[in-house]
């Protein structure tokens, strides 16, 4: 079957980003040719891609051929000409882009030029690849995409999550922008319930497209592993990334310490543009296999962003009352003052904590506490870790927590835990709490993976960590096992792109 998937951004560093490259990358597996629209810079960096261009109304542009794995199918990329701007849902540095603007920020000219430049390339696309069935990305801009370019009836629309928090709920121009491409689609594809659910509320009229359709883990990569082995495999791997020394040097910790001294914002903020947040950190080897050794970990993968609630982790891995040692993998705006924020906590500083809830809005409810300094729990940062080291992270993790404060369409990154192997610990909120549901019935455990947000959510974490590591150690292998076996069974890549399909046909 010839498919085209079409997606606004990259292939790596967000849920939907890696969702479409594992679908592009199963779908050719599985022998159909398909095509891939996004803006991604670096497809030589993904063997499953078998030639790639650029592409405007005139169709692509000559072709580059690279060497890749064998399957059965065959996928080109395409990078659609949008010109120098491009809008996101939450802002981020995107290599290669002179302009990244949030949707909501948006011109009427700005949005229409991209929206029309998108319609142009995707229609040429599916002219020249005699497109089968084309699957386009978030409520917005996907779905009008889609039908301004194929029409109506000749796409599927996957919802997100972030198109629904960061574009419908803000700004009434988005909400009629996504009726257009929802009512008309073959079907409205969504993670979990819940996201289905919000979209509906604010675009009514599409309910009966509605379809179901989990994503899924690499369960052949994310998979359980000794915490050693895993972190020194990890660390080897680093030692050999030259990335890593354009990353955020030790030596930034000395002036983040200085600034907290200081109280001095603004050169916390300026911290985050003099090194490259998109790559791991130089001593993240040194790190890992420090911890190797360690006691338990409690751990975090994702964006180092406000709305991810990293700081709730932080505090409530300080007043837990069992000791663990917390990893924070990723990389975002918000990293300078979660350094901080670790600095003033492990120091006891209550004016230091009063000072980042006054100028960030940081919600401080942990207390000083003459054990915050002990060397049991330890605060560690790797940076970015990519597909090739999270894998190894995650195994190390006996638990994984994801404390977002805003809705989530499902929460990957907790799937892909569990696969790990680390026990997932979720808000108990939107797509995140059914994912931490069915994790918890998989495993005959209701409430010992989630925990409730809002005002208290600090002690009610730590009360959970508390519960988690209060277990003894053959117990929690148990359960980790079973979290994992549970996703392999039910959420795997290959029952995601089967389900898009049968999505697709049952419309």
């Amino acid at each position: 079957m010839r498919i085209l998937l079409w997606h606004g951004w990259l292939l790596d560093g967000s849920g939907s980003n890696v969702a479409t490259a594992r679908l592009a990358e199963r779908y050719r597996a599985a022998g159909h040719d398909v095509v891939l629209l996004c803006q991604e810079r670096h497809p030589e960096r993904y063997r499953w891609i078998d030639a790639y261009g650029t592409l405007d109304a005139g169709g692509p542009s000559e072709l580059t051929s690279q060497a890749v794995k064998h399957a059965d199918g065959r996928c080109v990329l395409l990078r659609p000409a949008i010109g120098s701007l491009i809008p996101v849902f939450v802002l981020d540095r995107y290599e290669g882009i002179d302009e990244v603007r949030r949707f909501v920020d948006l011109s009427e000219d700005q949005l229409g030029s991209y929206l029309r430049m998108n319609v142009e390339a995707l229609r040429a696309a599916a002219e020249w690849h005699g497109t089968e069935i084309a699957f386009t990305g978030h409520a917005i801009p996907g779905a009008a995409i889609g039908r301004r370019a194929l029409g109506a009836g000749r796409y599927v629309a996957k919802i997100h999550g972030s198109d629904i928090e960061y574009a419908l709920r803000p700004q009434e121009r988005y909400r009629e922008l996504a009726r257009e491409g929802l009512v008309d689609a073959i079907a409205v594809v969504g993670p979990t319930a819940d996201a289905l659910d919000r979209c509906a509320a604010l675009v009514p009229g599409f309910e009966h497209l509605r379809r179901i359709v989990p994503p899924g883990v690499d369960v052949a990569t994310f998979r359980p592993r000794d915490r050693t082995e895993a972190l020194r495999e990890a660390a080897e791997l680093l030692d050999a990334d030259p990335d890593a020394e354009r990353g955020r040097p030790s030596s930034v910790d000395e002036q983040v310490e200085r600034a907290l001294e200081r109280r001095d914002a603004p050169a916390l903020d300026a911290l985050a543009d003099t090194y490259d947040q998109a790559v791991p950190e130089p001593d993240a080897a040194t790190r890992l296999r420090r911890l190797a050794t360690s006691g338990p970990i409690v751990g975090y993968l994702g964006k180092l962003i406000p709305q991810k609630g990293v700081d709730l982790l932080l505090q409530a891995h300080r007043m837990a009352e069992h000791p663990a040692h917390a990893l924070v993998v990723g990389f975002g705006s918000h990293r300078e003052w979660l350094a901080a924020l670790a600095m003033a906590l492990e120091r006891g500083d209550a004016e230091g904590l009063a000072w980042l809830h006054e100028v960030r809005d940081i919600p401080i409810e942990a207390k000083p506490d003459p054990r915050l300094g002990t060397p049991d729990r330890e605060v560690t940062f790797t940076g970015r870790l990519d597909h090739r080291y999270a894998p190894d992270a995650l195994a190390a993790m006996d638990v994984m927590v994801v404390p977002s404060i805003l809705s989530e369409a499902f929460g990957m990154v907790a799937a892909e835990g569990a696969a790990a192997g680390a026990l997932p610990l979720v808000a108990r909120h939107s797509g995140l709490g059914e994912v931490g549901a069915a994790l918890e019935s998989a495993i005959g455990r209701p409430g010992l993976l989630t925990f409730d947000p809002g005002p208290g959510a600090v002690a009610r974490l730590a009360s959970a960590l508390d519960r988690v590591l209060e277990l003894s150690p053959g117990e929690r292998d148990e359960l980790r096992r079973g979290v994992s076996a549970f996703v392999g069974r039910e959420w795997t890549w290959d029952r995601t792109a089967a389900g898009l399909l049968a999505a697709a046909n049952a419309g």
